[in-house]
Formats: structure tokens, sequence, C-alpha cells
């Protein structure tokens, strides 16, 4: 007889249009809701989709922390809970690993299950700063600011289309808060900025799919 595979009782999905957001709420639910993170994957609508699972209270807390931020940083989010989802739907949930060459980088993001041998966990950055801009100019010359603002390290730019960019930098929480204000200033006058935050002692899934940046 063929074993069972397990799937959780409850799926969130949260599709947040802008990547810095993104980051934000998952770091804020991984910090407040029992959730695991499943999946990201990103749209073509300059953003991210989220994928957690949990128990149906768990992903209710979730939807409703993602909608607390997305109202709070002003981003549009689109928000969906699925309870004990069809054997059939899982074939639409997860999605294979996908190399977009537009883009040049993967969109799915998946996590990776740790080793129970590895003792030693990845050190974490004290804190991340995201810009995220349209156009080009503005994210190069918020970079350029935030990097002279601050003792900062550039660690991603990601291109989602439409000419949307992030850049994620990483530092002591003064420094990445220091140099997430200079950037925001430099962006807004240069172009169109779209988010900037600073993430203090990021969650670990958000870290995950920092690593597939």
């Amino acid at each position: 007889m063929a074993a069972t595979l397990f799937r959780p009782p409850a799926v969130a999905l949260l599709e947040i249009y802008s990547l810095g957001a993104a980051l934000v709420v998952l770091d804020r639910i991984e910090k407040s809701a029992g959730v695991s993170l499943l999946q990201a994957e990103l749209n073509d609508a300059y953003g991210l989709f989220l994928k957690l699972t949990g128990d149906s209270d768990s992903v209710r807390i979730a939807v409703d922390c993602a909608r607390e931020v997305t109202g709070e940083m002003k981003v549009a989010l689109t928000a969906e809970v699925l309870d004990a989802p069809d054997a059939g739907t899982w074939s639409v949930i997860q999605s294979a690993p996908e190399y977009q060459p537009l883009l040049e980088q993967s969109v799915v993001f998946i996590p990776q299950t740790r080793n129970p041998s590895m003792t030693e966990k990845p050190k974490s950055p004290e804190a991340l700063g995201l810009l995220e801009t349209q156009g080009f100019a503005a994210v190069t010359a918020a970079t350029d600011a935030a990097c002279k603002a601050a003792n900062v390290r550039v660690i991603a730019k990601e291109k989602l289309g439409g000419g949307y960019i992030t850049v994620i930098f990483e530092g002591d929480v003064a420094a990445v808060t220091a140099a997430v204000e200079a950037g925001r200033s430099a962006a807004e006058g240069v172009g169109k900025l779209i988010s900037a935050y600073v993430i203090p002692r990021p969650s670990e899934g958000v870290g995950q799919i920092l690593t597939r940046l």
C-alpha cells in the first residue's frame, strides 16, 4: 500500500505587489504566526507571491498580519486562505524550479530543509535595508547614497520587470537605518521610490529567500 503524502491542513496565498514589502511581510509573519514558508515566486506584477503553510488558525493570523503590514506600507495585496487544499490543487500551489531568461534569474524560491547533522546555523545579519524604485538611475543613486552614509554591504539587486528594482544591503541596525534614510532621499530626488525599509534581525524565511536572490 502506497504511503499517503502529508499535506499541511491550510495554505495562505499572499500576492504582494512589491518585493521589499513582501520581505517585510514575511519577516513580520514569521515572528508572530506559527506558519512555514512553502515557496516564494516572483510574479509579473513587480512583486512576490508567498505561499505559507500551517494550521487553519495560524494561516489566518498570517493573512491578517499581511493586511496590516501592506496597509502601513500602502502596497497592494491579494490574499486567500485554502483549507485542506484538494490533492489536484497542489500541482498548482507547488511550482517547479523555473529560470526566467528575461530577468536572468530563478523566479521560484524553494526553502531547503537543513541537514540535522549541521549544528551551526549561518550567521544572520543584524539588519537588512531595502530600497525599491522604478528606474535604474534612481536605485543606483539610492545605493550610492546609502553606501556613502553608513558602513553597509550590498548583498542583492533584484530586477522585477517594468523597471522595478530592489537593492538589499546588510549591516548593524544603526548603519542600515542611516543608509535607508539617505537612499530614500536620493531615490526621491531622481525618480520613483516604491519602498524603503529596515528589517532588524530578519527571520529565517527571509534569510532563505535572500540566499537565492
